[in-house]
């Protein structure tokens, strides 16, 4: 392999598990400050689903933290028990994050169309991951791969979603003009990438 393309290969394996596991610990903050300092724009949704809150920024970093590990390769090769229960812990915290990530959605202030980014962001995540889950209980290991991808991409809005919102303050916009673009920049060019990854992916179910 190439120098240039080893060293492109290796930042980006950098930054995806850089950022997975730093915005992760940053989110929760709340630890730390509380709910009301640690997440100021988003008090109402402390007012009228605060369960539903609490329950998406909890089992949202997590299967932030996990999703590196199931694309680390030797782990899934040398320990492959550990592998599938992290597997497992990360179906359920995006199926906790996922429902709960629906009701916010729609106790959202910022607008419809707001609401309906990180709604069909919901429905996607919890679907991809449904998907993935099913291809591997049934062995279709390629296809299994195939969705993991999709399913990463879409917790990795996470991690998109913090980065527009820091280059929008950085630029002046108000937050209120910046969260319903964000609420669609945050996954559509994520799952765009991943498609592409997956077609070009040797090995493919979908380029096969």
């Amino acid at each position: 392999m190439p120098v240039v393309a080893r060293t492109l290969n290796f930042t980006r394996r950098f930054l995806f598990w850089f950022l997975s596991i730093a915005i992760a610990l940053a989110s929760v903050r709340y630890l730390l400050l509380g709910m009301e300092a640690a997440f100021p724009n988003m008090l109402h949704q402390l007012d009228a689903q605060r369960f539903a809150f609490y329950a998406h920024v909890i089992a949202g970093p997590i299967a932030m933290v996990i999703v590196p590990f199931q694309f680390w390769g030797k782990l899934r090769t040398r320990r492959p028990t550990v592998h599938r229960w992290l597997g497992r812990t990360y179906a359920l915290m995006i199926l906790i994050a996922g429902l709960s990530g629906l009701v916010i959605a729609l106790n959202t202030n910022a607008g419809a169309f707001a609401a309906t980014g990180f709604f069909i962001l919901g429905l996607l995540w919890l679907w991809s991951t449904a998907q993935a889950v099913l291809h591997a209980r049934a062995g279709r290991i390629a296809q299994h791969k195939d969705w993991m991808i999709r399913s990463a991409a879409l917790t990795f809005a996470g991690v998109t979603l913090r980065l527009w919102l820091a280059g929008s303050i950085t630029q002046g916009i108000p937050f209120e003009t910046a969260y319903p673009v964000i609420a669609w920049l945050c996954w559509v060019p994520n799952i765009v990438i991943a498609e592409y990854l997956v077609r070009k992916k040797p090995g493919s179910a979908v380029a096969a």
